[in-house]
């Protein structure tokens, strides 16, 4: 078992789900919102950001395991 990609892996999985748990209660800059917030584009980057953090830790976990 290699601890390190362990706490890495953990690390990326806990950051992933801090930003998702942060951005799903943002919303885009928009008529609703008076054009306060994100734009769009920041958005969609910061939800690909959360999801790939989540995806790379799941995989160094499960990698850590198999060493």
């Amino acid at each position: 078992m290699d601890f390190k990609l362990l706490f890495a892996g953990i690390a990326f999985f806990i950051v992933g789900l801090l930003m998702l748990y942060n951005v799903r209660k943002r919303k885009p800059a928009s008529d609703e919102t008076n054009w306060k917030g994100q734009l769009v584009p920041q958005y969609i980057q910061f939800w690909i950001y959360s999801i790939l953090s989540i995806i790379v830790g799941i995989v160094f976990i499960l990698k850590s395991l198999t060493n």
